[in-house]
């Protein structure tokens, strides 16, 4: 039996078993997903806003879902006045997990069920997972931590993806120009594959390594790496005793072994001002007017209309790749 809930409730519990489905749509905003135990889900406002304000609420026998109102409901206001819902969910650890987002910042820890998401410039932070995980973004930056081997899908346009594991026993990574660090010991049959247009790709050497490298113009090196094979655009190398194979395909990437992970930027400061401003929403913002068409205004385009539900998730990578090659 599935129920709509419209009461301005705050909190919200719903038995949706050990391995159910939670589904949530949240174009704006941050949440957090944290897996527990038990057979319940739990969503509740940060701020203490009722959910119905937000969000349509569908609570099924093995499954929850949380969609946004419909544009003319009110969200696209809540958008506009800085206040798009802040979330923090409880699942059950084997719960399958399923997050699309325009614009929100996306955490998720201590899953061992399906998991996808799904952010166009939000940032995607993983920790503490099992099992595999599928990660798209456009351009926001993909984290992913933990103390188990995973297989991992992910896939952004401008947006860094970083991956620190002890061992990974699938790596199916693509970016077109943002760059990809692997922290972790391929194990298993694999595949590991790296794709990118121009993003770069650092490994970190652990274990044995067999790398087959394709870039037109980027470089291929590293201390740690001894190249058995050159040609024209491709070089195979070893890293140790050699190991399972990574391969690499890029246009104008680099590739580079290193001995340790780079450490980790810390984001700077914003300039002091005499009174700080209310940081301004996707929708606030108006782009610059260029002389000519630029790249950033096309992509804020993009953006917009994805904000406004003119376009899916999908369709905005989609126009954000195809921008990202023209203006490269």
């Amino acid at each position: 039996m599935t129920s709509k809930t419209t009461s301005a409730t705050t909190r919200l519990e719903h038995r949706i078993g050990a391995r159910g489905l939670f589904t949530l749509r949240q174009p704006a905003g941050d949440v957090e997903i944290r897996g527990v135990e038990g057979e319940t889900a739990r969503v509740r406002d940060v701020n203490d806003r009722p959910l119905s304000d937000s969000f349509e609420i569908v609570a099924a026998e093995g499954s929850l879902e949380l969609r946004p109102l419909d544009q003319l409901g009110g969200l696209l206001g809540i958008w506009r006045r800085g206040s798009a819902p802040t979330l923090a969910v409880e699942v059950p650890h084997g719960a399958g997990v399923v997050v699309e987002s325009a614009s929100a910042d996306i955490a998720a820890s201590d899953l061992t069920g399906e998991k996808r998401f799904r952010s166009a410039s939000g940032d995607v932070s993983l920790t503490r997972l099992a099992g595999a995980v599928d990660v798209t973004t456009v351009s926001g930056e993909i984290r992913i931590e933990g103390q188990v081997q995973l297989e991992i899908l992910g896939r952004t346009v401008s947006g860094d993806l970083a991956v620190h594991l002890p061992q990974a026993r699938r790596l199916d990574l693509a970016t077109t120009s943002g760059d990809v660090l692997i922290d972790a010991e391929a194990t298993g049959s694999g595949p590991f594959e790296v794709r990118t247009i121009s993003g770069d790709l650092t490994v970190v050497a652990r274990g044995g390594l067999r790398i087959e490298a394709q870039t037109v113009t980027g470089d291929v090196g590293g201390d740690a790496l001894k190249i058995v094979e050159s040609g024209r655009g491709r070089k195979v190398a070893t890293v140790g005793r050699g190991g399972p194979t990574l391969a690499f395909r890029s246009v104008s990437g680099d590739l580079a072994v290193v001995g340790a992970a780079p450490p980790r930027a810390e984001p700077e400061a914003p300039p002091a001002t005499s009174a700080e401003a209310p940081p301004a929403s996707m929708t606030d913002v108006e782009p610059a007017t260029p002389a000519g068409p630029s790249a950033d205004s096309a992509r804020l385009e993009v953006l917009r209309a994805l904000e406004r539900g003119e376009i899916s998730v999908s369709e905005a990578g989609e126009q954000l790749a195809e921008l990202e090659e023209v203006h490269s």
